[in-house]
């Protein structure tokens, strides 16, 4: 499995768990605004803290001055750009920039706030499970690092022992690999194990990503 096929991978098996219902309302507050459901997920672009994208796995008939809204919340947000996100070749994902406005079309300022969302910026960024009191330090100011926090998050999250044993293992044998060319192969079987549980290393591939590149 190529570069491209183990990223689409990655980002369906992310909304398959993460994902939520997303409503593209078309022609917003006007007599002839029409609506359908997708899909997908928001988080804020790692260039700009302010940017937020939403991620889907399809082409969608999405366009500019689109607005998209979380089924459920009473935020909205306006298409400002759309980008279809290939390697090698093979489709990775549609990713939609947008700005927050309100339920009149105005823009506001951007939020800070987009609920479950890993954006780790800094050393010892404070990450938080599902409210519980088993937040972890994220250092990622070295590889070292970056693999002993994926340690501590599998030890004090998954509680299937043989689940654990088997993704330690796979951190063990990737971290063991980086800089060498069978970097690649060792991150694709991560990925793989880690499937069921892909929401607790998410924060961590971003950086995971760039070490194929090193």
């Amino acid at each position: 499995m190529g570069i491209g096929s183990t990223h689409r991978k990655r980002i369906t098996t992310m909304l398959k768990h993460m994902g939520k219902t997303i409503i593209v309302h078309k022609d917003f507050n006007s007599e002839e605004a029409t609506s359908f459901e997708a899909r997908g997920m928001n988080e804020k672009d790692e260039q700009s803290s302010n940017q937020v994208i939403f991620q889907f796995s399809e082409q969608l008939d999405i366009s500019v001055d689109s607005v998209l809204q979380v089924k459920g919340s009473r935020d909205y947000w306006r298409v400002t750009d759309t980008e279809d996100i290939f390697i090698d070749n093979i489709f990775i994902s549609f990713d939609v920039r947008v700005e927050k406005i309100n339920s009149v079309g105005k823009q506001t300022r951007p939020t800070k706030s987009l609920g479950t969302i890993f954006n780790l910026q800094g050393t010892h960024a404070r990450v938080n499970f599902n409210s519980n009191d088993n937040s972890v330090n994220i250092s990622h100011q070295n590889t070292e690092n970056v693999f002993a926090d994926m340690r501590q998050v599998i030890q004090n999250q998954i509680q299937n022992e043989s689940d654990k044993a088997q993704i330690l293992s796979k951190i063990d044998e990737l971290e063991k690999s980086v800089g060498t060319k069978e970097f690649l192969t060792k991150y694709q079987e991560f990925i793989g194990t880690t499937a069921d549980h892909i929401s607790l290393i998410a924060m961590f591939i971003p950086y995971l990503t760039k070490l194929l590149d090193s």
